[in-house]
């Protein structure tokens, strides 16, 4: 499939994909080579995430910074579906049993003055192409401070208990299978937390889905040897 993104080929070329060799559990990079399937990393065994896995399209480096900032920031909508439709093609056998799209939220006031959801605008397209329904299914209690502005230890405090189900969409989350979509993970935690508030409402598995993902030393030193 073609990838636009606005980017000339020279940029197109210089865009990262995520390792195939990764952590079915929490999609840290692990080896250069092919991995088994289902294989854990020593952190997922000893303390397993809440989520089912976690897949991500990209590494969080220039130009999908310059994308991903152009999707939030300059309002430049294309680029959701761009990122949107080619996450659904590369990991559409790993998403077969899901039943329900759901876009990590912004709060409210943050969606006010930004006029839309970046989450939103790449789950749109994911749905779209799985045929599957996209359902406004969380809701930010609170406004927490943006993760990127904390040192890792102060992003699991920021984001606890920020969310909530909402009360229409209770019933659907029931049992159902869901693809939790994010613009970008760094440190999973607000992964984790809207995972648990899927979970407690009934959800039955959750699978979280990226367009980026921010490296980590040891990813660099794998993807770089």
């Amino acid at each position: 499939m073609a990838l636009q993104m606005g980017l000339c080929s020279g940029c197109r070329r210089e865009l990262q994909p995520t390792s195939s060799a990764v952590c079915a559990g929490c999609g840290r990079a692990l080896a250069p080579d092919p991995l088994p399937d289902g294989y854990f990393c020593g952190s997922c065994r000893k303390g397993p995430p809440p989520f089912e896995r976690l897949l991500s399209g990209w590494i969080y480096e220039p130009p999908l910074e310059e994308v991903i900032h152009a999707l939030k920031f300059r309002r430049l909508a294309f680029l959701g579906e761009h990122l949107g439709r080619a996450l659904s093609h590369r990991y559409r056998l790993s998403l077969e049993d899901i039943e329900l799209v759901v876009p990590v939220p912004l709060h409210w006031r943050r969606h006010l003055r930004r006029g839309f959801n970046q989450a939103e605008e790449i789950a749109r397209p994911v749905a779209t192409e799985l045929d599957l329904p996209l359902v406004r299914a969380l809701r930010r209690k609170y406004a927490t401070r943006p993760q990127t502005s904390l040192d890792r230890s102060s992003r699991a405090e920021n984001v606890r208990r920020a969310f909530t189900t909402t009360r229409t969409a209770r019933n659907r989350i029931q049992g159902s299978r869901i693809l939790l979509v994010d613009d970008i993970v760094t440190t999973r935690n607000t992964l984790g937390t809207a995972t648990r508030c899927l979970l407690r409402s009934g959800a039955s598995s959750v699978i979280c889905l990226t367009a980026g993902r921010t490296p980590e030393p040891d990813m660099a030193r794998v993807l770089h040897r």
